[in-house]
C-alpha cells in the first residue's frame, strides 16, 4: 500500500533517543526504526485512540498511543503532526480534548447530549463540542459510532460538519462546526416570515435532505429544532443537525419506531419504512411555515402522537391561507400518505414551486438581507411548553419519550463531573441533566463569557 504521509518521529529515552519512521497508510499507521520492520501498528478505527500534546506556544509537539497498556510518546515537527491529525481525524478517536480545546459556554441540550462552545487552542477557531454519554443506552457506543460514520460520509453545505472526535472515560466528544444562529423553531416563534423567505428556507432544507439521501443515509428526526442557521441574522446558511437517529438505508434492516411526535411519517408506526419518512417530516415543517399551525395539533405530546399515528390530514384548511398553486401542490406531494407516491428530495427541488416566475431575483436578495433577529433568549418565557412536559412526567410509561428541557435560560451552568458520578461541590448541576453519569473532567477550569453567547435549546420530544 502506498504511503499517504511519511515523516521522522523521536522516541525519547533516558540515555539514547530512538528515531522512527511514521508511515500513514489508508487503513493504518506504522512506526518502524530505519531499515527495520514496523514495531508499532495502529489500525485506523474508532475503537483505537491517539493523544496529542501541545507546548506553551500551543503548537503540537508529540502524539501518544497505548501499546500493551503502556503509553508510547513520539515527538515530531508541528507541521507534520498537524498534517497527520488532519488526515486521520474521524477515522480514529483522539484523547485529551482539554489539551486542544478551551470550553467557553453551554449552547444547549437535547435528549441525548449537551453542547458547548469551545475554542481551538492552536488556531483560535470556534467549534461546538457535543458531549455524548457512553452509558445512556445499552448500545450507546454503537449508536455513537453510527452517528460519526454518517456525519463523516455526508458531503453537504447544508449539514453541520463534523470536525473531529475525542474519547473520554465515560463520554465521547464530537467537535462540530459552530452555528451562531437560532434554530428554526425559535425563528418561527419570533419572526413573521414572508413567502420568499419561506421558499429560501425550504430550498436549503430539501437540498440537505437530497444530499444525505444521496449518501444512502436517512435522518429520521427532521424537525424545526434540528434545523439551525449558521449566522444570527440571516436565513442563508441553513444546517441540518443531530444525526443520532440517522441510519444507512437498507431495506433488509429492522427499523424501530423513532422520531418526534408531530413530525413522524405514518409508515414509521408500521412494519417498515425508508428514506421517504424524511420528506414527510419536511412536509410537516412546510405546513407550519405557511400556516403558522401544527399539522397534528394537541395540548400534550401524547395527544400529538395519537393524532400523528391516525394521520388524518385535511388540507382543505389551506384555502384559508391563499397559497399559490405551486405551494399547495408541493405540500400535497410531501404529505402523501403512501411513501411510494411521496415525492423524493431530488424531484422536489425541480418542483415548479422553486421555479415559479413570481419570485424575482431581487425579491430573493432582499429577503436574504432582511433581519431575522427576534427577541433574545433571556427575553423568552422559561415556561415554554411546561404543560406538555408536566403531562409527560405524569404518564412516563405511556410514551417512550425522553423529554428535552424546555428551559431557555440565559446562562446555564456547565457541570464538572468526576469519576463515579462525584460532582465538585462548587458546581451547580441542573435537575434535568442528561449526562449525570458521564465525566467531563477534561474541563476543570471554566470561565464563561456571560454576555456574548446565547444557549440553543430544543423543545420537541423525541422517541428513541
Amino acid at each position: 500500500m502506498e504511503s499517504q504521509l511519511s515523516f521522522i518521529c523521536i522516541r525519547q529515552h533516558t540515555f539514547l533517543d530512538q528515531k522512527y519512521v511514521l508511515q500513514l497508510l489508508p487503513t493504518k499507521i506504522t512506526l518502524n526504526q530505519i531499515g527495520k520492520e514496523p514495531k508499532y501498528i495502529i489500525e485506523l478505527e474508532l475503537n483505537n485512540t491517539i493523544s496529542w500534546q501541545l507546548n506553551q506556544m500551543n503548537q503540537l509537539i508529540s502524539f501518544s498511543i497505548m501499546w500493551n497498556n503502556i503509553e508510547k510518546q513520539f515527538h515530531s515537527a508541528h507541521e507534520d503532526l498537524l498534517k497527520l491529525r488532519q488526515t486521520i481525524k474521524n477515522k480514529i478517536m483522539f484523547q485529551t480534548v482539554r489539551n486542544l480545546y478551551k470550553p467557553m459556554q453551554q449552547l444547549g441540550e437535547g435528549n441525548f447530549d449537551e453542547v458547548y462552545l469551545c475554542i481551538d487552542r492552536i488556531n483560535g477557531n470556534s467549534y461546538e463540542i457535543k458531549c455524548l454519554a457512553k452509558n445512556q443506552f445499552e448500545d450507546s457506543i454503537t449508536r455513537i459510532h453510527n452517528e460519526i460514520s454518517c456525519l463523516t460520509n455526508i458531503k453537504s453545505d447544508y449539514v453541520q460538519q463534523l470536525h473531529e472526535v475525542f474519547n473520554g472515560e465515560n463520554t465521547v466528544y464530537l467537535i462540530q462546526e459552530y452555528l451562531e444562529g437560532v434554530n428554526l423553531y425559535e425563528l418561527i416563534m419570533n419572526v413573521a416570515l414572508d413567502r420568499t423567505q419561506i421558499l429560501i428556507i425550504m430550498k436549503q432544507l430539501i437540498t440537505a435532505v437530497r444530499d444525505i439521501h444521496s449518501r444512502n443515509i436517512m435522518h429520521r428526526d427532521i424537525k424545526p429544532t434540528n434545523i439551525v442557521f449558521k449566522n444570527r441574522d440571516s436565513i442563508e446558511g441553513l444546517k441540518l443537525i443531530e444525526f443520532h437517529l440517522a441510519v444507512y438505508i437498507d431495506p433488509s434492516q429492522d427499523l424501530r419506531v423513532c422520531g418526534t411526535p408531530g413530525y413522524a411519517a405514518p409508515e414509521k408506526f408500521k412494519d417498515s419504512y425508508n428514506e421517504k419518512v424524511d420528506l414527510f417530516s419536511v412536509g410537516c415543517i412546510f405546513f407550519k411555515l405557511v400556516t403558522s399551525r401544527d399539522l397534528f395539533p394537541g395540548k400534550t405530546s401524547n395527544e400529538i402522537l395519537r393524532m400523528n399515528k391516525i394521520c388524518n390530514i385535511d388540507l382543505k384548511i389551506l384555502q384559508l391561507y391563499k397559497l399559490s398553486a405551486e405551494e399547495t401542490d408541493l405540500l400535497i406531494n410531501l404529505l402523501e400518505i403512501d411513501p411510494e407516491k411521496r415525492i423524493s428530495a431530488e424531484a422536489a427541488l425541480s418542483h415548479p414551486y422553486f421555479l415559479c416566475d413570481n419570485i424575482q431575483q431581487d425579491q430573493q436578495q432582499l429577503a436574504k438581507k432582511k433581519s431575522i433577529q427576534g427577541p433574545t433568549t433571556s427575553e423568552r418565557s422559561n415556561n415554554l411548553l411546561q404543560k406538555e412536559i408536566n403531562e409527560i412526567e405524569k404518564n412516563p410509561d405511556e410514551l417512550q419519550v425522553d423529554h428535552e428541557s424546555p428551559h431557555i435560560s440565559a446562562i446555564p451552568n456547565f457541570k464538572v463531573l468526576k469519576k463515579d458520578s462525584q460532582i465538585q461541590q462548587s458546581q451547580i448541576v441542573r435537575k434535568n441533566s442528561k449526562l449525570k453519569k458521564s465525566e467531563t473532567q477534561e474541563y476543570t477550569q471554566l470561565n464563561f463569557n456571560k454576555s456574548k453567547y446565547q444557549p440553543r435549546n430544543s423543545v420537541h420530544q423525541t422517541i428513541v
